[in-house]
């Protein structure tokens, strides 16, 4: 009885050595049940972005809409901004008397407005940007390419560092020889 109590002692004790030591990416909580993909795929909502300087929350925002990134299974997805009534505010507003009002010459009033009275940002900001994506070989990075309508092909534009990837939140970084930025999503 005494070796069987042991033997199960020590079995919990490389059990708990093993998931608590197993980290995939540097933030990550251990080791995670489903795959990386599995983890990614769905629809995200982007929290935070970090820059070098400044930090912008969404939350802050949130009267306004949410921004959100969706990952397909099959390596598409497309970042919508979920509009909550900020087009149609955007839209009904009379740019071109909010200009006057805010400068001294109408002059310039007009030249800096021209135009706004006939964008409807509803649509703008209803619409969504398309790309593919993929992990890299040991799915430490996460790449990023873009649709190229001149040459009718996809073309990479970033590679994002996965800082965390858990079943409810995920963050991303870009880094280069002179900007950091963190992006915060949660699901």
């Amino acid at each position: 009885m005494k070796r069987y109590i042991c033997f199960i002692g020590i079995v919990a004790l490389v059990m708990c050595m093993i998931f608590s030591s197993c980290k995939k990416y540097e933030e990550d909580y251990g080791l995670m049940m489903k795959s990386p993909k599995g983890r990614l795929v769905g629809t995200w909502k982007i929290t935070q972005v970090d820059f070098d300087t400044t930090s912008i929350k969404f939350s802050d925002f949130a009267m306004f809409g949410e921004l959100q990134m969706t990952f397909e299974k099959d390596e598409t997805g497309y970042i919508k901004f979920n509009d909550k009534g900020l087009g149609d505010i955007l839209s009904d507003t009379d740019w071109e008397e909010l200009m006057g009002e805010m400068q001294d010459s109408t002059a310039n009033a007009d030249s800096v407005s021209g135009g706004l009275d006939d964008i409807d940002f509803s649509a703008l900001l209803s619409s969504q940007i398309g790309f593919k994506w993929a992990f890299d070989d040991k799915k430490e990075y996460l790449k990023f390419s873009m649709y190229d309508s001149t040459s009718s092909t996809y073309v990479s534009v970033v590679d994002m560092k996965i800082m965390s990837l858990c079943k409810s939140d995920c963050k991303l970084r870009y880094e280069d020889d002179s900007t950091r930025t963190d992006v915060s999503m949660q699901k």
